[in-house]
């Protein structure tokens, strides 16, 4: 006779850590005080790295403070964290759920059969859990990644937009510096208001506005923002004229864009060959074998 607590218990467990794998995977909600304080550019708080905005926020983000204060920062992909501007304390505690919930997953399971009368031995779903909770640990680096290559794609779409308005605030003879500030002030976007964040961070700071672009560019991994920042420096610091240079700049920015976009077509089309084909190979089969079976029945 089956035991019915111990399977209660087991699908009990097992829906919890669908709910936490779930909850992990989807975006974190940002905190109101951080939105406020982004919105307001007279507030000092703006110039603060993401990652040091907040404290423990929820329980993924006391698991990950716990484990960066332990383990330290065990890899952390922080180019990628910081384009997204997501805090390292809470994706690393939505990892470590994610991995203990593949842990614990193949356990449950054993723990159901044995329910049902049929026992397993500890080997397998121990093993089991022990792959799942690297797979399930692996797949966050790589969804993380893929959401700042998208993040990283915006970016440089609006860099090119911004060469372009720098040229123009250059060629309307304003200043370097105000040429720079002048371009980051049109967008609305959350581009333009790291460009605007990372300028002000220069002032403050007492250095170069574009030595606050470089560093920008190479904190989040995008070096098509180093660009204007070494034309302007030229400028800056030798009062050349680059208003054509900075054009030149966006047009071919643009053109490397267009070409990865044509290539990711290109990409797209193809993988749609092979369920297309499988779909008309499948209706082809369906449809001429009831007269293929009569025809050799007869």
């Amino acid at each position: 006779m089956i035991s019915v607590v111990p399977a209660v218990l087991a699908g009990t467990a097992a829906g919890a850590g669908i709910a936490i794998a779930v909850a992990a995977a989807l975006p974190g909600r940002s905190d109101l005080g951080d939105v406020l304080a982004r919105l307001d550019a007279s507030r000092l708080d703006v110039i603060a790295p993401p990652t040091q905005a907040s404290t423990a926020h929820g329980v993924y983000e006391r698991i990950g403070s716990t484990v960066l204060a332990r383990f330290g920062t065990l890899g952390l992909p922080r180019r990628e964290l910081e384009i997204l501007r997501e805090s390292p304390a809470l994706w690393l505690g939505r990892k470590v759920a994610v991995a203990l919930y593949g842990l614990m997953l193949p356990l449950l399971g054993g723990a159901v059969l044995a329910a049902m009368n049929e026992p397993l031995s500890f080997t397998v779903p121990g093993a089991a859990g022990l792959v799942f909770a690297a797979v399930f640990w692996f797949l966050m680096d790589v969804r993380i990644r893929q959401l700042a290559a998208e993040a990283r794609l915006e970016f440089r779409v609006a860099v090119a937009s911004y060469l372009e308005l720098v040229g123009l605030e250059r060629a309307a003879d304003a200043g370097p510096t105000e040429a720079l500030k002048r371009a980051a002030a049109v967008g609305d976007g959350w581009v333009f208001e790291r460009i605007r964040d990372a300028l002000l961070r220069a002032e403050l700071a007492g250095i170069a506005p574009w030595d606050g672009l470089r560093h920008l560019s190479q904190e989040i991994g995008v070096p098509e923002l180093g660009a204007p920042a070494d034309i302007i420096a030229v400028a800056g610091e030798e009062g050349a004229s680059v208003h054509s240079t900075l054009q030149a700049q966006a047009r071919s920015l643009r053109g490397v864009l267009l070409t990865d976009q044509q290539a990711q077509a290109n990409t797209a089309s193809e993988k749609m060959v092979v369920p297309v084909a499988a779909l008309v190979i499948l209706m082809t089969v369906y449809i001429a074998y009831p007269a293929i079976a009569r025809i050799i029945n007869s």
